[in-house]
């Protein structure tokens, strides 16, 4: 049965970005995560910014493997899952290994609750739980990336409960409609305005999309804007 695993990286920020920071942790909703984690040392520098986010410093990873090694370090089989949240950037970073598939939360929370004002993963979890303190606790050592799989873990199991998922590919599916279908563009100056709607004073033009669809893209956003169109020419039918 193919695995569904949850990642989570730190990097340099350099060109290019290195990995220097990796966990993973085997998905299941009804336990607590075992989470693996292992620091490499980069062959670029690390920048300020970066530092400033995650904490590690250069000297930390002076013994540690180098960063062109991350990719074997999760023991992924063709066919499996990974669960990031903004799971494009983690999986380029280790290596864009091949035959695996991508699971998005922040597309489905993008999906899910449009309605908040900011969709990073600790926003996510206060808008699902509250302002509890035991969450500010956890969120503590937010950026390292063991505690940032642990959340994972919070979001993504509440996306599976909610949505009666079953399955890894349920799972893909589902996050790949999320991806291709958003009900509003969560950028750019028409930000929070709906894709999937004939209403002009709510709708993102029609012709700020067909200008976006000669930019370069990522495929997700390219497919979305494409499907925004198309559902608008059919007069508005039901979207879901």
């Amino acid at each position: 049965m193919n695995k569904i695993y949850l990642i989570d990286t730190e990097t340099t920020g350099g060109d290019p970005n290195e990995v220097i920071e990796v966990a993973w942790a085997l998905f299941n909703p009804n336990n607590d995560p075992v989470v693996h984690v292992q620091r490499y040392q980069p062959a670029g520098e690390m920048k300020l910014g970066a530092t400033v986010v995650h904490g590690i410093l250069p000297e930390e990873l002076e013994s540690c493997p180098p960063s062109a090694e991350a990719v074997s370090f999760i023991p992924l089989e063709p066919g499996d899952f990974i669960v990031a949240h903004n799971v494009d950037f983690d999986y380029e970073v280790i290596g864009s290994p091949r035959d695996v598939r991508c699971i998005d939360t922040l597309g489905i929370s993008q999906y899910l609750w449009p309605e908040i004002d900011c969709h990073k993963q600790l926003a996510v979890l206060y808008h699902l739980f509250g302002y509890e303190r035991w969450l500010r606790d956890l969120a503590k050592d937010a950026h390292s990336a063991e505690a940032d799989v642990r959340m994972l873990h919070l979001l993504a199991t509440q996306i599976v409960q909610r949505q009666e998922i079953k399955s890894g590919g349920q799972f893909f599916n589902f996050s790949h409609h999320a991806r291709t279908h958003p009900k509003q563009i969560a950028w750019g100056k028409h930000r929070g305005k709906y894709l999937f709607s004939t209403d002009e004073s709510e709708a993102v033009p029609g012709d700020y999309l067909e200008y976006m669809l000669k930019q370069d893209l990522n495929p997700y956003t390219r497919q979305a804007f494409m499907n925004a169109l198309a559902w608008r020419e059919n007069a508005g039918g039901d979207h879901n």
